[in-house]
């Protein structure tokens, strides 16, 4: 598995002065699921493109099990977008293909068939609803068993059950393979309900105002009493966090 260091200096977009992060350092373990929270612009998916080396910092680093991105020794990375990005000419067993060339068709109707999708292997995108989508993106980055996960607001724009369903399922195979997830999300309810800590972004500039630990027993459902009050008190405790309130001096590492 990967365990992460960032230390990011500053962050800002080609061609432009508007500087999207700054002073952001923080550490994800081995096999952790940490969640990002924080208001829109705050530089949650240009921070996830950093971490999977799509991105450069200017200045600063992210380091994997030690080692600087230039000479990390080589790991498998999983990609979920906002979007499923699914190639419309190819079919599912196809777009699959796409990132385990060699695997076999028993390995794609298996990982199929832990998505909810037996028999869809010879559909077309076209022929998938939105959440069947999602899944096939899921099956996608698990397909390779990775090292590391990241996720960019997967179920944003599924109904309430769908996302539901997609969360469990992205729990359920976490924990059977427990790669380090950096998941990003807008839903203070979904980073609760899914991840060991959750790290609260400021708005632009972003920088982490609070890392929290999550220390409710799984599953966690977000009408429990459990679930309720630990999120009533957070909040209550750190007012204007999800706003992206820059004057937070309560960086809580627990």
């Amino acid at each position: 598995m990967v365990s992460l260091d960032i230390s990011i200096q500053s962050k800002v977009y080609p061609n432009s002065l508007e500087r999207v992060l700054e002073g952001l350092d923080f550490s994800v373990s081995k096999g952790e699921f940490v969640a990002l929270v924080g208001p829109s612009g705050a530089g949650k998916s240009t921070l996830l493109n950093m971490i999977a080396g799509l991105e450069k910092s200017d200045p600063g680093e992210v380091f994997y099990n030690g080692h600087s991105m230039e000479d990390r020794p080589p790991c498998k990375i999983g990609y979920i977008f906002q979007q499923p990005r699914l190639m419309p000419w190819l079919t599912v067993a196809e777009n699959l293909r796409l990132v385990m060339p060699k695997v076999s068709d028993t390995q794609i109707e298996a990982i199929l068939g832990r998505v909810g999708l037996s028999g869809k292997s010879a559909s077309y995108s076209k022929q998938l609803s939105g959440g069947m989508q999602r899944r096939v993106s899921i099956a996608r980055a698990f397909l390779t068993q990775p090292e590391l996960l990241l996720l960019d607001e997967p179920f944003v724009s599924l109904d309430a059950p769908n996302a539901q369903r997609l969360r469990d399922l992205l729990l359920e195979l976490w924990q059977e393979h427990k790669p380090t997830v950096v998941f990003v999300t807008h839903d203070l309810n979904e980073a609760i309900q899914l991840a060991d800590r959750v790290l609260f972004l400021s708005s632009a500039p972003g920088k982490v105002v609070l890392d929290k630990v999550v220390d409710i027993q799984r599953p966690r459902l977000s009408e429990g009493s459990a679930f309720l009050q630990w999120k009533a008190q957070m909040l209550s405790e750190h007012s204007g966090l999800l706003e992206g309130d820059r004057q937070q001096d309560c960086y809580d590492a627990e």
